[in-house]
């Protein structure tokens, strides 16, 4: 189970240098440098999490998305990466040997990278540099609220990049209509969710990933975790891939002060809980959002 915590795992901001769209961040759940492509300058987002980070207070830089500029600036982060320049800069310096290399570049945002339309556009373009340089071992990885897996463009955007170690990250939070609405926030029913990755999942490996905290002094219940586990139950039941369950908390600080961490052994438990319904389940268990 990762443990270690290095001044680089808690620097996640979405921004480098005069960059719009690339920023580079060490991520433990990556267990290396991610490249990440910030698809939501414009911070919209059709979710309100309690425990986001993004400042919805201070404007986003800019609402459109331009090809050219993500071209320009993720070659040049993987030439400094590939240089083992990226290493002199803070907050990289001093990380271990074994993290220096670039695991994947991830499709996210300061919101939901989905509902960006310009996305299969920009995975087309990042499939085509990493050929150009004849990296064959990248992966690409679509970070989602899997409110819009089922979408067109989606689909089209998955149909390229999954062949290409394409892997999706998931999100479900809870188990039940209400815990999800208390923390996830947004109009879009939990149902939807639920079937989205239901669907996905039967064609494609997917990994869940579930945040889980203490809102307002109070982590989830055991019947909130049984409720949740009953759905990858029934995921697993009806053939779908799931590749695995990232299980994590609050690691960084939130705009929303009522949102805080769990500590490991609640971590623990959680995972105790899930793995009491299904036992065949894979559970990486971190203790922050890297």
């Amino acid at each position: 189970m990762p443990n270690s915590r290095l001044k680089a795992h808690e620097d996640h901001r979405r921004e480098w240098r005069e960059f719009d769209y690339a920023y580079p961040v060490l991520s433990r759940r990556s267990k290396g440098i991610s490249l990440g492509i910030n698809l939501n300058p414009d911070k919209i987002c059709n979710f309100d999490c309690v425990y986001c980070e993004v400042d919805r207070n201070t404007p986003g830089k800019r609402s459109d998305i331009s090809i050219s500029q993500i071209t320009d600036e993720v070659i040049e982060l993987l030439d400094l990466i590939d240089q083992k320049n990226l290493y002199n800069v803070l907050p990289f310096i001093g990380i271990p040997d074994h993290l220096r290399r670039l695991n994947d570049i991830a499709f996210s945002g300061d919101g939901e990278p989905t509902t960006c339309l310009e996305l299969p556009l920009v995975v087309q373009k990042i499939v085509s540099i990493l050929k150009s340089r004849n990296d064959s071992t990248t992966k690409l990885i679509l970070i989602t609220d899997s409110s819009n897996l089922l979408a067109p463009h989606v689909v089209e955007a998955l149909g390229m990049m999954m062949p290409n170690r394409g892997e999706i990250w998931a999100k479900l939070d809870a188990g039940t209509d209400e815990y999800y609405k208390e923390i996830n926030r947004t109009h879009i029913p939990l149902s939807k969710i639920l079937r989205n990755i239901e669907i996905t999942s039967q064609q494609w490996p997917v990994t869940i990933q579930s945040l889980f905290l203490k809102w307002k002094g109070l982590g989830p219940s055991r019947e909130e975790i049984k409720s949740f586990a009953n759905h990858l139950q029934r995921f697993v039941a009806s053939g779908s891939k799931i590749q695995t369950l990232q299980i994590y908390t609050v690691a960084r600080p939130t705009p929303e002060l009522a949102a805080t961490a769990l500590t490991l052994s609640e971590l623990i438990l959680i995972k105790e809980w899930v793995l009491d319904q299904v036992p065949t389940l894979s559970i990486e268990l971190y203790e922050g959002n890297a």
